[in-house]
């Protein structure tokens, strides 16, 4: 069984703190996996777990924007959180699924995205080669082996981290997108982020574009569960937070999420 929890709207610091602190309760009181679902408010720009705020994040124009800001635990390029379902998947061990190694884990669990994206009538698929451009800070815009791409452009991206008790995963997945609003978070030369921008433009979407209607977070959610329930093969029941989890949460926003420490390591 794999508990369901819609957390709804949380800032960037505590949805990361939320998403570390369901992995260890599990390990430490044996509770069900965890599929998660959120959103970021206000939007929020999350960079991977080795790239550097100070050399990539032009933070004035997210003070100007309304944008919060934090450091994922899990590695990948830079993500502007806004019009989208952000998901994420806890399991401990001992479960098949972590039998799997990572990047096999890491394609089965996306499955259950691609079977989301079915059921909405679009047809995704994984990425079959990687973007060279290493220069470019932006996960949206830099594809690589195993990403969802429809239409030939890139719809949901995800990173998976392992330790020794279990799997993190999270991602994004667009249902509305403007790619100049990702470019303007970055400390870029103007002329290189109009490149970038046109660049984008050509490898970032969202549903509500591929599917010539609008998507909705709760359109995005109803089938997420469905295909997740497909792939699983095991049954998915809404849940809520409990104490210990929020307390482990509110622990860790305070003493690693929200601190200068953590956000600007690098």
């Amino acid at each position: 069984m794999f508990r369901l929890i819609d957390t709804k709207e949380n800032n960037g610091a505590f949805n990361m703190a939320i998403d570390e602190a369901l992995l260890i309760a599990q390990a430490k009181y044996g509770s069900s996996p965890v599929l998660r679902v959120y959103k970021f408010v206000p939007p929020t720009l999350s960079i991977g777990y080795f790239q550097s705020a100070i050399k990539e994040v032009d933070f004035e124009s997210l003070t100007k924007k309304g944008y919060g800001f934090v450091r994922r635990p899990t590695g990948g390029k830079a993500v502007l959180h806004d019009r989208e379902l952000t998901y994420s998947i806890t399991i401990t061990y001992p479960h098949r699924i972590l039998k799997m190694n990572l990047l096999d884990s890491f394609h089965h669990l996306s499955t259950g995205i691609i079977k989301a994206i079915e059921y909405l009538g679009g047809n995704a698929y994984f990425s079959k080669k990687e973007d060279k451009n290493f220069s470019n800070p932006s996960c949206f815009a830099s594809p690589t082996f195993s990403d969802i791409l429809l239409n030939e452009k890139k719809v949901v991206g995800s990173a998976q981290m392992r330790n020794k008790i279990g799997l993190l995963q999270h991602g994004s997945i667009i249902y509305e997108v403007d790619v100049r609003d990702i470019f303007e978070c970055f400390n870029l030369e103007e002329k290189t982020r109009q490149r970038l921008i046109e660049d984008g433009q050509n490898k970032i979407t969202s549903l509500s574009q591929e599917l010539k209607r609008k998507i909705t977070f709760e359109d995005v959610k109803i089938n997420l569960i469905k295909g997740m329930q497909e792939i699983l093969n095991e049954e998915i029941v809404e849940s809520k937070l409990t104490s210990l989890e929020l307390d482990i949460a509110y622990d860790l926003y305070k003493n690693k999420y929200n601190t200068k420490e953590w956000n600007f390591k690098r």
